[in-house]
């Protein structure tokens, strides 16, 4: 998301975050990843992320309208002028009364439902996909928990599939769910009893989420064909390990996967890159596969640690106007040899690095066209806690290449093959030299074979 500035650490009330349930995508192939952008994804909370999405670049101090004066027009409390000439409203009110009159069953309408539904209805057709948004109060919670740093939870990301079952698409370490044993790629069955086929994300995470020492029980299958297992999961406090890093065995590369632009994650990568350096890495394979975004100021301190002068990316307003966002000084890897993983779930603030990475012609970029969210969102609360969340500047490269809905498209195009996981660093610690060279994640072979032939950088 993005908007105006986020101070460099997060103010004690969080700024609105990226989307962390599901992007509606009509393309399926943007389903078919291990790692789903907050597609977004929507992290269980479970994380209920990033997200989530998934993405937050940054977002401008929410608007409460609750506390704008009576007497204000709507388009005042927003800000920007409402189009010209005017706006009849009475269909809206026409269709409402013929509902409630004609429908069979109108005994068992939730007006509040309606109007949720309706408000839905037009974000969706503003057409601003994965961005532009409405949250009721529940998802705005969740979804600020979810780039906090921690949430209660099982620890488990979900995605959208044909099949109208939620897919599991990763499993955070040492979460309840990893000592359950859920496995990337199960398919949620049902929880606690209540079929999960063809529920929306949002309502199948409002079942899993709940307090810290509670019990929820779901049902997986096993891929869409394999068999079901029942499982009953203790929910806890998960906290969220936004970087993990691994020394590829039998080189000298340190494999860096970041997952979200969470809070804290530019300094989690500090440590992570002086740690792989501290064991001998001389060079980098920064994976942002799957990763659905996050504030914005993340993002600039994620880029600024392999480039040491430059922009980061340029913001442009809805008159023309552009902000330019500079690389922070003391980058701790300006010098390293780097390449960079993306796919069609690479989101928001993963675009930011890798647009600003490839402009710079400090890394290549291998993998897949990523998601295209390039707009910085301004979230202007509702009277209830809801809250919308309105695209009001777009990001561009430090070139000038728009990343909304263009992406930001690899120098080495490379699809995994139907059925391959990407191999991430808990894969990697545990493997022989011979193994590595036999992995079939053939986006990660590419980024080894291409930074091992690389010579240090001069950080520019």
């Amino acid at each position: 998301m993005d908007d105006q500035p986020i101070p460099p650490q997060p103010p004690t009330t969080p700024p609105a975050t990226e989307p962390v349930r599901v992007r509606p995508v009509s393309d399926t192939s943007r389903r078919t990843g291990r790692m789903a952008g907050i597609g977004l994804v929507i992290s269980l909370v479970l994380i209920a992320t990033f997200g989530v999405g998934v993405g937050v670049g940054r977002l401008v101090t929410p608007v409460d309208r609750a506390a704008v004066p009576a007497t204000a027009s709507p388009a005042a409390a927003a800000g920007p002028a409402t189009p010209a000439g005017p706006t009849d409203f009475s269909l809206i009110q026409e269709a409402w009364d013929t509902l409630h009159k004609e429908y069979v069953r109108k005994d068992t309408l939730e007006d509040k439902a309606l109007i949720y539904g309706a408000i839905n209805g037009m974000t969706e057709a503003v057409g601003d996909t994965g961005h532009t948004d409405f949250l009721t109060p529940q998802e705005r919670a969740a979804r600020n928990a979810a780039l906090s740093g921690s949430y209660v939870g099982i620890g488990v990301r979900i995605d959208t599939t044909d099949g109208g079952l939620p897919r599991i698409v990763s499993v955070f370490r040492d979460s309840p769910a990893s000592r359950a044993g859920v496995k990337p790629d199960d398919l949620l069955v049902d929880v606690d009893g209540k079929s999960a086929q063809d529920k929306t994300l949002d309502e199948v995470a409002g079942w899993v989420r709940g307090e810290a020492g509670t019990t929820v029980s779901i049902t997986l299958r096993a891929g869409v064909d394999g068999p079901e297992r029942s499982l009953s999961i203790v929910r806890a406090d998960v906290p969220l390990e936004p970087v993990s890093w691994a020394l590829v065995p039998g080189t000298t590369t340190a494999l860096v996967r970041l997952d979200q632009f969470s809070s804290g994650a530019a300094d989690e990568l500090v440590k992570a890159l002086n740690a792989a350096r501290e064991m001998g890495a001389q060079r980098v394979v920064l994976d942002l596969r799957g990763n659905p975004g996050g504030y914005v100021n993340e993002a600039v301190g994620v880029a600024s640690q392999f480039l040491d002068k430059g922009l980061v990316y340029i913001e442009r307003n809805a008159q023309g106007g552009e902000e330019r966002h500079e690389v922070s000084a003391g980058g701790v890897a300006t010098d390293l040899p780097l390449v960079v993983l993306v796919d069609v779930n690479t989101a928001s603030s993963s675009e930011i690095v890798s647009g600003a990475l490839q402009d710079a012609k400090r890394a290549k970029i291998v993998g897949e066209t990523t998601f295209g969210t390039g707009t910085v969102l301004s979230e202007f609360s509702l009277t209830d806690g809801s809250a919308l969340r309105v695209g009001t500047v777009e990001w561009l490269t430090p070139d000038g290449r728009r990343i909304w809905k263009e992406g930001i498209a690899p120098d080495e195009p490379v699809k995994l093959a139907e059925g391959v996981l990407p191999v991430v660093p808990d894969d990697v610690r545990g493997m022989t030299p011979a193994e590595v060279s036999g992995i079939k994640d053939a986006q990660l072979t590419r980024a080894l074979e291409l930074v091992a032939t690389e010579t240090a950088a001069d950080g520019s």
